[in-house]
């Protein structure tokens, strides 16, 4: 793919403005998601694994427990030191393997089919545009083994970075978050979602995760989906 953006992974405005966040803010707890999705989609088969965008490390915590050999990446070097500090704490689980992401890289770190698994959520809304979840779905292909199995997911059109925000693209609307506006691309439906990962990947499983508490609404469709590459 013809790279016509100098940060093709990463939105900077997004990455920016999560910057700002107190990192002693993230989450504690895993995804419900991927604590049912282990067990149903990897079946609890351990390898190496890559969360992208892991953040404070609340997902990837739960998988180095479960035994898998984990690779986390984040544009945010606080995220990652709060990670790394809250591994050390644990004297019974392996080691992450940390990298910071360069927010104009163009490629992953790693080597073509390097993981046997990738997690990546809370993040494809935020990438801002199709072109930019093309090229990181383009990457994941390469990085992920043939047969390797993938969990990503998207907002729709109902949710608080969408419902009520000024779009200014088919897809993308301008949510206020931590103070100044940021591109977010959110789908109108599973099929939507659907469309965008079936070229990169064989699609097993197609599903949503939603709430609406306290006024605020999030919902979200799932994919888990496999690396149908030679």
């Amino acid at each position: 793919m013809k790279i016509k953006d100098k940060n093709p992974l990463v939105q900077l405005q997004a990455a920016q403005q999560y910057s700002k966040a107190d990192p002693t803010a993230n989450k504690q707890y895993p995804s419900l998601e991927i604590v049912r999705l282990e067990k149903i989609f990897f079946q609890g088969k351990k390898g190496k694994l890559l969360d992208y965008a892991c953040g404070g490390g609340c997902n990837a915590i739960h998988l180095l427990k479960c035994g898998y050999d984990v690779y986390g990446i984040d544009v945010n070097a606080n995220s990652l030191n709060l990670f790394k500090k809250s591994t050390k704490k644990n004297k019974k689980i392996k080691k992450p393997k940390l990298f910071l992401l360069n927010k104009n890289a163009e490629r992953l770190p790693f080597g073509d089919n390097t993981f046997d698994y990738i997690i990546a959520m809370s993040v494809i809304s935020l990438l801002g545009s199709k072109n930019k979840i093309n090229y990181l779905f383009t990457e994941f292909k390469r990085v992920l083994k043939p047969k390797g199995k993938i969990i990503i997911d998207i907002n729709d059109h109902a949710s608080e970075f969408s419902q009520n925000k000024k779009q200014v693209e088919k897809n993308v609307f301008l949510p206020k978050i931590i103070g100044n506006y940021v591109r977010c691309y959110c789908v109108k439906n599973e099929n939507d979602f659907a469309k965008i990962v079936s070229p990169f990947f064989k699609i097993i499983d197609l599903g949503f995760s939603s709430h609406s508490v306290f006024k605020r609404k999030i919902t979200e469709f799932i994919i888990c989906a496999q690396n149908n590459k030679k």
